[in-house]
Order: C-alpha cells, then sequence, then structure tokens
C-alpha cells in the first residue's frame, strides 16, 4: 500500500478539519449552526446513549463538518473546547439547532429499520459516495491490492485511530481501526486492547472468542516482559465476533518493537445455492 502519510499532507486541510480535537477550521466559508435550546448535549456518536463530550449553550454557534445528516436527525459539528483555539468534534440533534446558512438540496444517508450497519454506520456494498455521506470527505485514498482504499480519522474509548474502508469494484467489503495511541510502557497496551475490547462488546452485545498466542515462549514466565514479547512478535491477543454477515478481529500484535492493535471488519461470502445435482441455480 503506497504511503498514507504523503496522502494526508497533500490533503493537509482535509486531515486538520477530521482531527478530534484542532485549531479552529479556517474556513470562512464554513457551514454554521445556532444552538436555540437553552441547553443541548453533544455526543461522541450519533446516539444519545454514547458518551457526552460537550454541553453547550443558546446562542452557541457550531461549525458543521458536513451539511448532510446522519440517521435523518444528527449533524456532526464542531465546538470550541476550554483552551485558546481548541475545538472537540461530536454529534447534536438537529431539533436544538438552527441553520444560519440556506440549503438548496440536502441528502440524507441512513440504515433502514430492522437493518443494523455492518461498519461504523454502513453496511457492505455500500458505495464511495454513500460512505463519504456518512463519514465526510476523507484524509486520504489509496490502493491495497485490487481494493480501494478510503480512510478517516476518529476516536474510539478517547483513542485516537485511522478508520479504514476497503471498497472491490465500488462495494464496501472491508473495514479496519487502526488504533494510534502510544505508550512509554509496553504493557499499557493491554490495557487499550481490553478497553477496545469492551467497546465492541457493547456494540455488537456478543462476547468474542478470544486467543493469546505465543509464538516464542522466552518472556511467558516473567509477566512484567510480555508487553516486550508482544512488540517482539513473540505474543498475540485476539477477540474474534463470528456474526451472521461479518466475522470481526481484534488483535494485539507487534513488530520491530512496536505493539499494533487493530480491529478488522470483514464481510463474509454468502454460498450460492445449488441444485442436487450440484450444478449452481442461475440467478433470476
Amino acid at each position: 500500500m503506497k504511503n498514507f502519510k504523503s496522502a494526508a499532507v497533500a490533503s493537509l486541510i482535509l486531515t486538520v478539519l477530521l482531527l478530534s480535537f484542532l485549531v479552529e477550521p479556517l474556513f470562512s466559508q464554513s457551514k454554521k449552526l445556532e444552538v436555540t435550546a437553552d441547553t443541548a448535549n453533544i455526543y461522541l456518536e450519533a446516539d444519545d446513549k454514547s458518551p457526552v463530550v460537550a454541553v453547550v449553550n443558546k446562542g452557541t454557534i457550531l461549525t458543521l463538518r458536513s451539511t448532510r445528516k446522519v440517521k435523518r436527525i444528527w449533524y456532526h459539528v464542531y465546538v470550541a473546547s476550554e483552551g485558546p483555539g481548541v475545538t472537540k468534534s461530536g454529534y447534536i440533534q438537529d431539533s436544538f439547532v438552527e441553520r444560519l446558512f440556506v440549503v438548496t438540496k440536502i441528502e440524507t444517508l441512513h440504515v433502514p429499520e430492522g437493518m443494523e450497519p455492518h461498519f461504523r454506520k454502513a453496511r457492505w456494498h455500500a458505495s464511495q459516495e454513500q460512505v463519504i455521506r456518512l463519514e465526510g470527505n476523507p484524509v486520504a485514498k489509496d490502493k491495497f491490492g485490487e481494493l480501494d482504499v478510503m480512510r478517516f480519522k476518529d476516536s474510539v474509548q478517547s483513542m485516537d485511530c485511522w478508520i479504514d474502508y476497503f471498497f472491490k469494484d465500488n462495494k464496501l467489503v472491508k473495514g479496519r481501526y487502526i488504533f494510534l495511541v502510544r505508550h512509554d510502557y509496553k504493557t499499557q497496551y493491554f490495557g487499550d486492547y481490553k478497553k477496545a475490547k469492551d467497546f465492541l462488546i457493547e456494540a455488537h452485545e456478543k462476547s468474542p472468542l478470544t486467543n493469546i498466542n505465543w509464538l516464542n515462549d522466552e518472556y511467558k514466565d516473567d509477566y512484567s516482559k510480555w508487553g516486550l514479547a508482544v512488540s517482539l512478535g513473540h505474543l498475540e491477543y485476539n477477540a474474534i465476533w463470528n456474526m451472521d454477515e461479518t466475522e470481526i478481529m481484534l488483535r494485539l500484535f507487534g513488530e520491530n518493537n512496536e505493539v499494533k492493535l487493530v480491529a478488522d471488519y470483514t464481510a463474509k461470502l454468502k454460498e450460492k445455492k445449488k441444485k442436487k445435482s450440484g450444478r449452481e441455480i442461475a440467478p433470476i
């Protein structure tokens, strides 16, 4: 895969806009909202059960990340945080705000009732254009073999991460979280693994199959060096969720003395129906 960092530099303005904590957006033409309720919550996700990242008062001016709503009623916005020139991003319900701009057309994209999203807000086979409607503009686009990849940035459980969407023939087939946390002590990554695993358990209401795999047992009897063992590729942790249409694998592993935490979502291939003779049934 080509270097995403180079693409991010080339898309510097978009990168800045997608950071969870960043300097106030510099576009004078950014779309604005005004809070009309006495107080309103801004949530980490487009869900009133997700963590509240900020509470805003009537008259507060918010900057829109996109004019397109999420799940019909949510705006993705930036709000000034404590400290000069710093903002937070989150979601606010449209009933608490008023637009300070004229809209000629707003496209909404939502998952139909009774159909749960497969990766974040998207379902498998969504197009790149549909994902952009949900996530906004990507930080970078690239190729990975025969797959097209779009990268975004967000945070999960207060951990910054890259969000990668993989497309084959413009259909979403895979998603990935790459967590960006860095620690001075490698054993601290076990806490990140647990936080990510707990998040996935809650999100999918299902416990995973877990495995601790020793590829080299040099440090197996010294727990204080297990973090080092992970960074050297001697030890791996993984958790697997086997869903109806999706397989999710959370991995804590390492290479070149670095620890990595990644969650992969992969669409399951549907088996074709066959006749008793063993021949495939032609599609109608």
